[in-house]
């Protein structure tokens, strides 16, 4: 993990269940290891200018978990904004603190609220070091689309950075499950809190544990989440982003 785990049962299993995390509803800049909300900061000018626009989809977009990547003396703007064509989906794989990840998926028709966290270059690269060292993702480009900002330079994108899972997807009736912790338009496939992602995935791959342990036993044996994740991956439905374009870094 690039950052430290909790150490006692009770803390683990809530930060699993909690995933993607309270986030705002609205912009914000984390400043101080906290969300200030409604800071002129955010109309300043100059102050997105040398970032970089990266969509925030899971647990990004929640100001305890920058707190948790770059610590309370990072300053990074975060822009509500509504991503039109795609839905924040389960992406078929476990993380090392035991949640269900998120993943952008097309969606026809639907409009999905995320958040852009607008990174320095070492900021970028402290993110780098956060999400791509499992091999669950890839970095990249959504070129082409409509990505309307509350706040920022500009009032829309066509062109943010993001991670997606190198991973499928989790189906439910052979469609995408999706966030219900993240709001979107248009949506017409399920829609799970965490919990109830993990019950799916549990009942389905190890139906003969309780939930909790289930939990516990894929944050600690890292030979057993690989194994759980393979065989989710038999299940899944296909990531599907046509408009993504991989960024080596």
């Amino acid at each position: 993990m690039p950052w430290p785990l909790p150490t006692s049962e009770p803390e683990l299993l809530a930060l699993a269940k909690s995933y993607p995390f309270a986030a705002p509803a609205k912009s914000y800049l984390f400043r101080d290891g906290a969300a200030a909300l409604s800071d002129p900061a955010l109309s300043a000018p100059g102050l997105y200018d040398g970032r970089t626009a990266v969509i925030a989809h899971g647990s990004n977009r929640s100001p305890d978990q920058l707190l948790r990547k770059f610590g309370a003396g990072a300053e990074i703007p975060v822009t509500r904004a509504w991503l039109a064509g795609y839905d924040v989906v389960y992406s078929a794989h476990v993380t090392g603190y035991g949640s269900i990840a998120a993943n952008l998926r097309h969606a026809p028709g639907v409009r999905a609220c995320v958040f852009v966290t607008w990174l320095t270059a070492g900021q970028l690269t402290r993110m780098h070091e956060t999400e791509l060292g499992g091999e669950n993702y890839f970095y990249g480009s959504l070129e082409g689309i409509d990505l309307a900002l509350e706040l920022g330079p500009q009032g829309g994108l066509r062109e943010a950075r993001v991670y997606l899972s190198t991973r499928g997807c989790v189906a439910v009736r052979g469609r995408p499950l999706g966030l219900a912790a993240v709001e979107a338009q248009g949506r017409t496939h399920a829609a799970l809190p965490q919990d109830g992602a993990q019950e799916t995935v549990r009942e389905r791959h190890r139906g003969d544990e309780k939930l909790d342990d289930f939990i516990l036993r894929n944050i600690r044996d890292r030979a057993r989440r690989t194994a759980l994740i393979a065989e989710m991956s038999t299940q899944a439905v296909p990531a599907d982003a046509p408009d993504f374009r991989v960024i080596d870094v």
